[in-house]
């Protein structure tokens, strides 16, 4: 019994050393596991909706993936696999939808490291990010925050493990064209192109042609290869690329001879032409995308006319405009870098000009587009011919006389007489004048009611040819006042600016008058979309929402109600991004009117 009773105590002692051992041994793997677990409850899921093709069509697919959130690390990361070549992609923080990506900042970023880049761009609608990733390595793409930046590294490796903070400035594209996709693009001149100093023509070969090839000249002598042409080199996905020799007027795109395109216009180097939609395009993969750059007025216009220009960019952060033109060896500053991105323009000599946008985010971001356009000399014009109306539109206060001075020119034949007609119409469309031709440049008329008004002026010479243009105006109880936009550039280029003269208020400043009241029978029905409430919805309703959010001043009140797209009850940057997408053709419809 004593020997048993050893035993016992002997075995009892093992077995609570060896529980203890356990237990310890439990301890470790646990405080390792929570060392290592990279998931994270608390943090925020995003999806990666991608395709490895140039074309992409996200609508009714699902997520490639989830991203993972390495807290340890402090970044969201997704290891993507099987993406040689082109692969376009957008970042979702909604499983079921990738629409819901152009809301999220993460895919405005780009960054680059080793032989992958990102660079965001626009596919056929979609705002894409676009990898380049020539030797089909597992990539591990990886960001901190939404407004951190993305980056894209080889899977595995030690870079792969260092938490992103912002996409470095020296590494990122600053356009697509030319980009030796072996090593990391370094930064170009803007618009479609080349790292190298080399000039290139792109073919977006839509229509699935087995090669592509470019017959290039400027005459039956000069071309740059007899009879198919030349051809072009796949860069990845459906882009097709030919370094230009020298300098071509006509282009030619085929598959080898066989199905081509007619004789192209070559609008030069840096552009891309779709061969099923037929269009040209910049081939830009800059990360201060430009959506818009024009003139509300085509060209060829007589000198004296007012001719508004006008753009519209993203990039990370504010976004700066500036606007020139170039006559011969002299470039005259129509404004300089602000945040007002349409300015006035009043030619007085003719020629033809180059006009010049110029584009700055507050990173230092920057990009360019150029357009001819011509001016001619109207002194001796048979066709009369509208120069500037003031004011042209704005707000008008109800109740008060609007007094309208054109300044016309042209109809030198008969005569040389210029006659005068004005056609008022209210909110609901109804004339409330009597229109009728005079010689006055002048005409005054009084708003009775709130809402829409617009005036159509026509001038007539004395052989009845007439030009016709329309104005609109927003008729308001009270009108609000307006201060000069900014017109001075940011000290520092490459950075925000700290105190900028327009800084975005705490919170939304409360007008004296209120934007828009709930419409009743005599006023406007809602219009959705047209945020500046002048009858139709364009892109400029998009920039009247952007301008409304930063805080800016408006010359006139933004129409809540119009504006409100989503319908979420608020106003606010989604809302101009949904405008945009209806203005490119994406959707047909609003939110709001579903």
């Amino acid at each position: 019994m004593r020997a048993s009773g050893k035993l016992t105590r002997r075995a009892v002692a093992v077995t609570l050393c060896l529980a203890l051992l356990v237990s310890m041994l439990a301890f470790t793997m646990a405080v390792n596991a929570a060392e290592t677990d990279v998931a994270d409850t608390s943090a925020d899921t995003y999806y990666l909706w991608g395709e490895n093709t140039n074309s992409p069509n996200f609508n009714g697919t699902t997520p490639t993936g989830t991203f993972t959130y390495d807290s340890s690390k402090g970044y969201y990361y997704y290891d993507l696999t099987g993406s040689s070549g082109d692969y376009c992609f957008v970042v979702s923080k909604i499983s079921n939808s990738a629409d819901y990506a152009v809301k999220t900042p993460a895919v405005q970023k780009i960054a680059s490291a080793g032989s992958y880049y990102l660079s965001a761009g626009n596919y056929h609608g979609f705002n894409c990010i676009h990898l380049w990733n020539p030797s089909g390595d597992a990539i591990r793409i990886s960001f901190a925050s939404e407004t951190a930046g993305l980056t894209a590294v080889k899977a595995g490796t030690e870079a792969a493990t260092t938490a992103p903070t912002s996409a470095p400035a020296t590494q990122k594209p600053t356009s697509g064209g030319g980009t030796t996709p072996t090593t990391a693009p370094t930064p170009t001149p803007t618009q479609g192109g080349s790292t190298t100093g080399k000039s290139y023509v792109y073919c977006e070969n839509e229509a699935g042609w087995s090669s592509v090839t470019a017959y290039m000249w400027n005459s039956g002598t000069d071309s740059n290869k007899s009879w198919p042409g030349a051809a072009m080199t796949n860069i990845g996905g459906n882009i097709w690329r030919y370094e230009l020799p020298k300098s071509y007027a006509n282009i030619i795109f085929s598959n080898n001879g066989q199905s081509q395109t007619t004789d192209l216009t070559f609008p030069g180097a840096g552009y891309i032409y779709n061969n099923s939609t037929k269009e040209w395009d910049i081939y830009d993969t800059s990360p201060l995308q430009v959506s818009l750059f024009t003139t509300d007025m085509e060209s060829p216009q007589y000198n004296g006319v007012g001719i508004t220009l006008s753009a519209l960019a993203q990039g990370q952060g504010t976004v700066y405009y500036k606007f020139s033109y170039t006559l011969g060896s002299s470039t005259v500053t129509l404004s300089d870098y602000s945040t007002a991105n349409q300015v006035q323009w009043i030619p007085n000599a003719a020629g033809t000009y180059t006009l010049n946008y110029e584009f700055r985010d507050a990173a230092g971001n920057t990009n360019k587009r150029t357009k001819s356009f011509t001016i001619e000399d109207g002194l001796s014009s048979v066709a009369p011919y509208i120069k500037t109306v003031s004011p042209s539109s704005g707000e008008i206060q109800n109740g008060k006389a609007v007094s309208v001075k054109v300044n016309a020119g042209g109809g030198i034949t008969g005569t040389n007489l210029l006659f005068y007609k004005y056609t008022v119409k209210n909110a609901s469309g109804s004339i409330v004048n009597v229109p009728y031709y005079t010689l006055k440049n002048t005409y005054s008329f009084t708003p009775t009611s709130t809402g829409a008004y617009s005036l159509t002026v026509d001038v007539q010479g004395s052989d009845n040819k007439t030009v016709e243009r329309t104005y609109n105006f927003t008729s308001v109880g009270t009108i609000t006042p307006t201060q000069a936009p900014e017109t001075q550039a940011p000290q520092q280029p490459t950075q925000a600016p700290t105190q900028p003269a327009t800084q975005k208020p705490t919170e939304k400043p409360v007008p004296t008058q209120p934007a828009t009241v709930e419409p009743t029978e005599a006023q406007t029905p809602v219009l959705y979309g047209d945020a500046d409430d002048d009858g139709v919805v364009t892109i400029f309703d998009a920039t009247w929402i952007q301008r409304y959010d930063a805080g800016f001043p408006l010359s006139n009140p933004l129409n809540m109600l119009n504006a409100d797209v989503d319908g979420n009850g608020t106003v606010n940057i989604f809302d101009a991004t949904w405008i945009q997408r209806y203005d490119a053709g994406l959707i047909t419809k609003f939110p709001a009117e579903q």
